[in-house]
């Protein structure tokens, strides 16, 4: 019994210590985090980011900054788009674009925190599309952000994957469900179709979903004929209209030649 006191008294303080170990790490440096348990910080493209940490050891400390690993200096698509501002241990970049993402990090004293940056999603859509009764439709979302999940909605309808007539599949950018295609459209389809786009930024930062519509015109498929046989209706009409004309316009004209040889 002594022996499994010892083992438990042993037990509990090695726990303590590693505790107490990792604690001054953990609280030495103090990132802004928008969400801390995926240590993420979101970012809207074409936005600034500004990357905070504070430090809250007392000492003379050098902060610096790295991007997947490499010191921001060194990493040539950050070249003089960033600048950082030691007394406020901030690094910003004035004007993001969609391949700012990424792991960054803040270092000091030996002593290290990331950042998983992560890009807004933004989708686009045509504004409208229009098809003939029995052919096929063909919908791009076209998205930017980090690691983007699509899905479609239809009035109740939501779209996740392939199923019956309706086929997702990705596209030039291999962006999964990108593309919505209707097979054999019929008059129910004419309506609202919604692109809906979520990341980790919507998951875990609470970042409204970005979503874009797209009307879809449904044209029966006797709608090109009608005009066509209202045209030929209205030259039968005229047609006759002449013929009938003309045989009252040749039959004066006789009458008018039989009276003349009568005097």
């Amino acid at each position: 019994m002594e022996a499994k006191f010892l083992a438990g008294l042993f037990s509990f303080l090695s726990i303590f210590l590693a505790i107490y170990a990792q604690s001054p790490e953990q609280e030495f440096l103090v990132p802004n985090y928008d969400n801390v348990e995926h240590q993420l910080k979101v970012y809207d493209i074409r936005a600034p980011l500004v990357l905070s940490c504070e430090i809250t050891g007392e000492g003379n400390y050098e902060l610096t900054w790295e991007r997947n690993g490499t010191e921001v200096s060194k990493v040539k698509e950050l070249e003089g788009r960033y600048r950082i501002l030691a007394a406020e241990r901030k690094f910003i970049i004035e004007k993001t674009d969609v391949h700012d993402d990424g792991l960054y990090s803040c270092v000091a004293n030996n002593v290290r925190k990331d950042f998983n940056v992560v890009a807004k999603i933004a989708v686009r859509v045509p504004s409208n599309s229009g098809v003939v009764e029995g052919e096929k439709l063909s919908i791009v979302c076209t998205v930017v952000g980090t690691n983007p999940q699509l899905s479609w909605s239809f009035g109740n309808l939501t779209i996740n994957n392939s199923t019956g007539r309706y086929l997702l599949r990705a596209d030039d950018n291999k962006i999964q469900n990108a593309i919505l295609t209707i097979e054999n459209v019929s008059l129910d389809d004419r309506g609202e179709y919604k692109c809906i786009g979520r990341n980790d930024a919507t998951e875990y930062a609470k970042v409204p979903e970005a979503s874009d519509t797209s009307f879809v015109r449904v044209k029966g498929k006797f709608a090109a004929l009608w005009p066509f046989l209202g045209i030929c209706a209205e030259v039968l009409i005229l047609c006759t209209i002449i013929l009938i004309y003309e045989k009252r316009r040749n039959k004066n004209v006789a009458d008018d030649d039989t009276d003349a040889q009568d005097q």
